[in-house]
């Protein structure tokens, strides 16, 4: 897989992995589930509490559950267009005598079973993205993973100013299960809206994937974080993409379930999920406090900007509600990892740009959602 792969180059290339490690998460549960594993940038004040608990493992039961779940839908349509294209056609035959007297009528032929093409090639590549994406989130040994986060002490020079609340984090549950029913049903259904969509969320899942890689001790330090930071950026861009393939094509109401609201939520928490990343970064590479908190309201300005430009060429109320609910979450963290190592000024500034932009989030998601948004264009 492309994120081992990762793993053995970076490692080999000499990141460090003896640096400090930086704070970065905490849990939100103590449910092992996938979907709650990706929590790269929370703060970890109650990582402590959960000490004892051991960090969820890649188990050979959940990989197997993974393939089978995005396989053998797809087999089962293999097997079904073989039998059906196969089927050879009865060659029709001259009536008999009786038949043509009218003495006798032929009994009326079994209505045969519609054929059934085979699998589009970017079928068989979303199913194969999908499987990689999950099974690189539960690899554990990341910087948000629970043995990593429990054996940091809080610094002044390591603190982050811009991290959300851990639960937060429980928006991964609708984006892992949306996106596998969006699997299913793409890779079930012959439609343009899966041929337009698949290549650019293909891209994100790799990106994913690799930033799964990168972000441990074991491949990059404190100073390399920039390089998951950036593969989050691109897995952003590349769900872009994929958004406005969506909002350009004519889609139906279960297309626009099944596709639009689960790649819409993707596409937002990974941009504010970016912007974390950027900071986590900064966090251990600047020591300015001033330089932090100008970082920090620059990230939530970019995140409220984010929304102005998505909801003008799209006019989408979902990816605005999934910024609201990322800046509301930062500024119920309000820096809690840096109180009392940090002056209380800077992280007060920073709490209320992020309660600022949140509620313009919001306001323009609803706006939109109620349809009263003179601001957004459909494209």
């Amino acid at each position: 897989m492309q994120c081992f792969l990762a793993i053995a180059v970076a490692t080999a290339s000499g990141c460090s992995a003896n640096t400090a490690v930086p704070r970065l998460a905490t849990p939100v549960s103590r449910s092992n589930h996938h979907f709650l594993v990706l929590r790269g940038g929370a703060s970890n004040e109650m990582a402590a509490k959960d000490e004892q608990q051991q960090e969820p493992s890649l188990s050979a039961v959940f990989v197997a559950g993974v393939l089978g779940f995005a396989v053998l839908p797809t087999l089962l349509r293999l097997a079904y267009a073989l039998a059906t294209r196969s089927a050879v056609e009865t060659a029709p035959t001259s009536p008999s005598l009786m038949q043509s007297l009218g003495m006798f009528t032929a009994a009326p032929s079994m209505p045969k079973l519609p054929p059934l093409p085979y699998p589009a090639v970017w079928q068989v590549l979303l199913a194969a993205a999908w499987v990689m994406n999950n099974i690189a989130v539960v690899v554990p040994g990341r910087y948000d993973g629970r043995s990593v986060m429990t054996s940091e002490k809080p610094t002044a020079a390591g603190a982050n100013l811009f991290t959300p609340a851990g639960y937060a984090f429980i928006i991964w549950a609708p984006i892992f299960l949306g996106e596998g029913l969006m699997m299913l049903y793409l890779t079930n259904v012959q439609t343009p809206l899966g041929a337009a969509v698949a290549p650019a969320w293909c891209a994100a899942a790799l990106a994913q994937s690799c930033w799964c890689a990168a972000f441990r001790p074991s491949v990059c330090g404190p100073r390399l974080l920039w390089v998951p930071a950036l593969l989050l950026a691109s897995t952003g861009a590349a769900l872009g993409v994929a958004h406005r393939a969506i909002r350009t094509a004519n889609v139906g109401a279960l297309a626009n379930c099944l596709v639009r609201v689960p790649v819409t939520l993707h596409f937002g928490w990974i941009t504010a999920a970016a912007l974390v990343n950027a900071n986590n970064y900064l966090a251990r590479t600047v020591a300015s406090v001033r330089a932090k908190e100008a970082a920090a309201h620059a990230s939530s300005l970019a995140a409220v900007a984010a929304v102005a430009y998505v909801s003008h060429t799209t006019a989408d109320h979902v990816f605005a509600g999934v910024i609201a609910w990322a800046l509301g979450w930062v500024a119920v963290d309000g820096s809690r990892a840096a109180r009392g190592l940090l002056p209380e000024a800077p992280l007060d500034r920073v709490q209320w740009s992020a309660r600022i932009g949140g509620a313009l989030a919001a306001v323009l998601a609803l706006l939109l959602a109620l349809g009263l948004g003179a601001f957004g264009k459909r494209v």
